[in-house]
């Protein structure tokens, strides 16, 4: 057998090789993919589900929110009476404007912590415009605070952030009685 020979052989094997190897992937290739009538298949589902979802999501967002504000004021509640102790002064939280428009914790004519206004959906709706907290840390009087959304949502539970005569707050759902 010549070179040129052994040269043809080899060619030859590795032709058949490629095109074995060829038609393997090449079946491969046309079954990759979708069909146009799976994509709208899919896209329709997920059109459905998310307007399904849409509505308790909304709801649960704005519940999530009248939480946050709940515990953001009892927080500054918790601090304004640690303040009043610590300082051995009386501390008050006053309101910006309306309570949903944000408060301010102060100790005579020192600011200790401002809050920012709430979001456009939450109410605080409360008969005073402060609170004052003594030296040994009791409120000034019983209070609660009212927090609801704005758009009124028979599905949206109020919280209630009630301040006891000794100064404790507590959160619960519903409004304040």
């Amino acid at each position: 057998m010549t070179l040129e020979g052994s040269r043809r052989d080899v060619e030859a094997r590795m032709n058949r090789s490629a095109t074995r190897l060829s038609n393997t992937f090449g079946a491969c290739d046309r079954e990759r993919g979708f069909t146009l009538v799976e994509l709208v298949t899919v896209i329709t589902l997920a059109a459905i589900f998310a307007t399904l979802a849409g509505p308790p999501f909304r709801d649960f967002i704005i519940q999530q929110r009248i939480r946050n504000a709940a515990f953001e004021l009892m927080s500054d509640i918790v601090y304004a009476r640690s303040e009043a102790v610590k300082r051995n002064t009386t501390v008050t939280i006053s309101k910006v404007g309306t309570w949903a428009g944000g408060w301010t914790v102060a100790a005579g004519a020192t600011t200790l912590r401002t809050h920012p206004a709430l979001n456009n959906n939450i109410t605080i709706s409360m008969g005073s415009s402060s609170v004052d907290f003594g030296l040994n840390g009791r409120a000034s009087s019983s209070v609660g605070f009212t927090i609801d959304d704005t758009g009124g949502s028979a599905t949206i539970t109020a919280r209630c952030v009630s301040i006891d005569p000794s100064g404790r707050p507590q959160s619960v759902q519903g409004s304040c009685s």
